[in-house]
């Protein structure tokens, strides 16, 4: 997104930058997301890093995480999480 995007998105005038950062810290969510089986990673970034602007991708991203590690885990796995 930085590369395709060097001076930012612009959106209603304002011009918002792209932060190489953030894709980092919400696909580090997602991927411990998806290996805990849990949601609440999201919000633990989300204090971790105090940016009001991460917390809609962030529980989006580890939301679907799950949702596929969920769907790809064999059955005999699945049986011991419930």
């Amino acid at each position: 997104m930085a590369t395709l995007f060097p001076n930012g998105i612009l959106f209603d005038g304002i011009v918002y930058r792209i932060l190489p950062g953030g894709y980092a810290v919400i696909g580090a969510a997602a991927m411990t997301g998806a290996v805990t089986h849990t949601v609440s990673t999201a919000v633990i970034c989300f204090e971790l890093t105090g940016q009001i602007s991460h917390i809609l991708p962030m529980m989006v991203a580890v939301i679907l995480a799950n949702m596929v590690a969920q769907a790809i885990t064999p059955e005999e796995d699945r049986l011991c999480l419930l």
